[in-house]
């Protein structure tokens, strides 16, 4: 009887723990590809009064490669590096400013260059079509929105 109740212990662990974070297909957030060409066409943050429209100041394009790499492009140069995607489980902030706590997308993207740098982190992706996608970041006080648009 202790060896079935162990083994019973043992297996209900091993289920909780392998279904915390899993690793998906980075080329493929919500049966769209995320992979192409890419412009921040809007962005955003919500406080408690509302949406307010802000300048990024990311007028280039960002390109993501099916192998997980990335290049940021703009008047300045080329920036290199990489960005992924994975299904998480946790509490985020959805493009609209409504609390989850389920499985879904992250987002990030990391780019650099002769000492500058770009480094994205968002909480949740969604796709509005195939030829747009939403991120969002909760930072302790507000949320941020970056659309980007299929360039």
């Amino acid at each position: 009887m202790k060896t079935i109740l162990s083994l019973s212990t043992m297996l209900f662990i091993t289920i909780c723990f392998s279904s915390c974070i899993k690793t998906v297909d980075i080329s493929t957030p919500d049966n769209y590809s995320v992979t192409g060409s890419w412009y921040v066409s809007d962005a955003a943050y919500y406080d408690k009064y509302g949406w307010y429209s802000y300048n990024p100041e990311l007028p280039g394009i960002f390109s993501f490669y099916n192998d997980g790499t990335a290049q940021y492009a703009d008047n300045n140069g080329n920036m290199q590096g990489n960005w992924y995607s994975n299904i998480i489980t946790t509490g985020y902030y959805d493009g609209h400013g409504n609390y989850h706590v389920d499985s879904h997308k992250d987002f990030s993207v990391s780019v650099s260059a002769n000492g500058g740098y770009i480094d994205l982190v968002f909480d949740d992706i969604s796709f509005a079509g195939s030829n747009q996608f939403i991120a969002t970041y909760y930072d302790g006080k507000s949320i941020q929105r970056y659309t980007f648009s299929r360039y």
